[in-house]
């Protein structure tokens, strides 16, 4: 790191800490997926049951019993979180890979060497 410019030294240490947070970002787009994959097979599911069957919810550590609208309509609002959620994860994932790109390509052109004419 001694041969290398303190400018490029800091773009290195931005690229870092940019590569950290995509990792984050990523972690948490999986997290969120898998969550409204799962909330839309509950969905599906309790579609598919009569009116007036009977449903039950966990509660932190209780297992309650609700109706299949209410169920429903608890659902659908997860479903609905977890899309918008899932779309601002998306956009910061690009916004990160845009600005991992731009500054990579900064990097290399600091390091180049200058051509002679």
């Amino acid at each position: 790191m001694q041969n290398i410019p303190p400018q490029v030294q800091n773009m290195l240490a931005q690229l870092e800490s940019y590569q950290q947070q995509l990792q984050l970002v990523i972690q948490q787009k999986g997290k969120v997926q898998a969550e409204l994959t799962e909330a839309k097979k509950a969905l599906e599911e309790i579609e598919k049951l009569p009116e007036d069957s009977v449903i039950y919810k966990t509660v932190g550590t209780l297992i309650v019993k609700t109706t299949k609208e209410k169920a429903l309509e608890e659902l659908r609002e997860k479903v609905e979180t977890l899309e918008v959620r899932l779309n601002a994860l998306e956009r910061q994932e690009k916004k990160l890979n845009e600005k991992l790109k731009e500054l990579t390509a900064k990097i290399q052109a600091s390091l180049k060497p200058p051509v002679a004419g």
